[in-house]
């Protein structure tokens, strides 16, 4: 079922749900100059078909990738073109991933780079957290964060070897449980979360597992790894 709600006074958040791995779009847009962004682009042409169709009057101007799985990104070109070549924004160490695309160069821009960027007057901050991959990134938009596949409800993302799991966990505790407690969390799959409920889980992962030097995988917060 898709989902709308307020960020503040003037910008709305609309949440799509895209098959087959159950992926979040999002799409946020202001409601005084109908300046819009999408985050992520699963290859579900059908829901890209509804949501462009549906919000005909929005400018979507920019499309932010968390990072760069197939799951969350090979829907960009044909998304690319429906919505007239907008800006694609991706991590630096992601980027490779967008040379499979046929996607202008200019229009391509990683976030270590960006101008500080704003949706009519509301700052957008990209939060760079390595991890589940290396070019992963969050979007701080007032007191939501978009996730991607780094903070879920219960754990973090998936990772591969235990260094990405280290990562992934130094990006969880020193960029995303540093923000607000009631910093709203939504993850690329899945429900929201709250920033204090992250916190109060972390806790319990840390405290039973002291020993993090043969973790990867997927990891949950919850459990006793040793």
């Amino acid at each position: 079922m898709d989902a709308k709600f307020e960020i503040n006074d003037d910008i709305i958040c609309k949440k799509y749900v895209a098959k087959p791995l159950q992926n979040n779009i999002w799409l946020i847009f202001s409601k005084s100059t109908h300046e819009a962004i999408v985050i992520d682009a699963p290859p579900d042409f059908s829901m890209i078909d509804k949501i462009v169709d549906k919000n005909n009057k929005l400018k979507i101007n920019n499309i932010f990738i968390t990072h760069n799985h197939y799951d969350h990104i090979d829907g960009i070109e044909y998304f690319y073109n429906k919505i007239n070549k907008p800006k694609v924004w991706i991590g630096q160490e992601d980027k490779i991933k967008l040379s499979d695309f046929k996607i202008i160069d200019k229009h391509i821009n990683t976030y270590n780079t960006y101008e500080p960027f704003k949706l009519n007057q509301t700052p957008i901050k990209f939060i760079e957290t390595p991890g589940h991959t290396n070019g992963s990134t969050c979007m701080l938009v007032a007191n939501h964060v978009f996730t991607g596949d780094t903070l879920f409800p219960g754990g973090p993302g998936r990772t591969i070897t235990n260094n990405d799991f280290k990562n992934i966990i130094h990006s969880i505790k020193t960029k995303l449980l540093i923000l607000p407690i009631k910093t709203i969390v939504h993850p690329g799959h899945g429900d929201d979360t709250q920033i204090q409920n992250s916190i109060n889980e972390y806790n319990i992962f840390e405290t039973k597992n002291p020993n993090i030097d043969n973790l990867s995988g997927n990891i949950t917060w919850n459990k006793n790894y040793e």
